[in-house]
């Protein structure tokens, strides 16, 4: 007679084993999965703001040394229209590819990549995932602008652009037609958005954390690109006067002008004296 092969299958307990192992391995696996997918994306952010940066400098060889600052040289906006923002300024001569306008990490980039942004333009988006500062294309009725007549002081610590929150809807979305009611003002990092973090309930400030350790910076050199870490930023109500932001020569805290500090990284919106004419 022939022995029958013993053909005894898993019991329950060993089933049980081998998922609550699997389970544990998973568990281990995703959050650096998660840390690798983030950083990747980081990465992305930092190509995308080189190439802006690279972008804005063509644009400024072609154009005096100026920024495209929109509307009128004075920085008002009378008579613009969305089609004036500085990011859009840029296509199709300058960064033919307006996906570099897009943070992977950011929720609304799909607004944007909606929009047509071509030359026959039916809808205009009035932000970017980045921003510009605010504080070079207003100061000194937006003559500031002219970053070859004048020079930053500090270029390797002189922020241009930078991620731009909100990242959660702001409640007041599109309030008004101006320029300064628009979701991310048209892509310009002010320097007081009026960000309460002790509000009853504040309004999402422009500042985010949006790749986990905060947001990435570019300097006004144009390629030193720097992580900057926000979360003590959002925690602490701004101020006027930062001691270590003013010993580094903040233009703003000379000025007793309330504002986000970066001082930490080693990052101003300005520093010295404005320029008189």
């Amino acid at each position: 007679m022939r022995r029958r092969k013993d053909q005894r299958g898993f019991t329950l307990l060993e089933l049980l084993v081998v998922v609550a192992i699997s389970a544990l391995i998973i568990g281990m696996l995703i959050p650096s999965l998660k840390r690798s997918v983030r950083m990747a994306s980081a990465t992305i952010c930092m190509h995308n703001l080189r190439e802006i940066g690279h972008g804005l400098a063509l644009y400024r060889i072609e154009n005096g040394g100026w920024l495209p600052s929109g509307g009128r040289p004075d920085g008002s906006w009378t008579g613009a229209t969305p089609r004036d923002f500085w990011f859009l300024r840029l296509f199709p001569a300058y960064l033919p590819d307006p996906t570099v306008l897009m943070c992977p990490d950011d929720p609304f980039r799909y607004w944007f990549l909606r929009a047509r942004v071509g030359n026959d333009r039916e809808l205009v988006p009035d932000y970017a995932s980045y921003g510009i500062n605010g504080f070079i294309m207003n100061a000194r009725g937006g003559y500031l602008a002219n970053l070859d007549r004048h020079r930053a002081p500090q270029p390797l610590q002189t922020i241009l652009l930078a991620d731009q929150g909100p990242d959660d809807a702001p409640r007041h979305r599109l309030r008004g037609e101006g320029a300064s009611g628009r979701f991310r003002n048209a892509s310009r990092l002010p320097v007081d958005d009026g960000f309460d973090p002790f509000a009853a309930q504040p309004d999402a400030p422009w500042i985010t954390a949006r790749h986990g350790y905060g947001i990435n910076m570019l300097t006004v050199d144009g390629h030193n690109v720097r992580e900057v870490s926000t979360l003590e930023v959002i925690r602490t109500p701004n101020q006027r006067y930062y001691w270590d932001c003013a010993s580094a020569g903040c233009t703003l805290c000379s000025a007793q002008v309330a504002h986000y500090s970066f001082h930490r990284s080693r990052l101003y919106w300005w520093t010295g004296p404005l320029p008189t004419d």
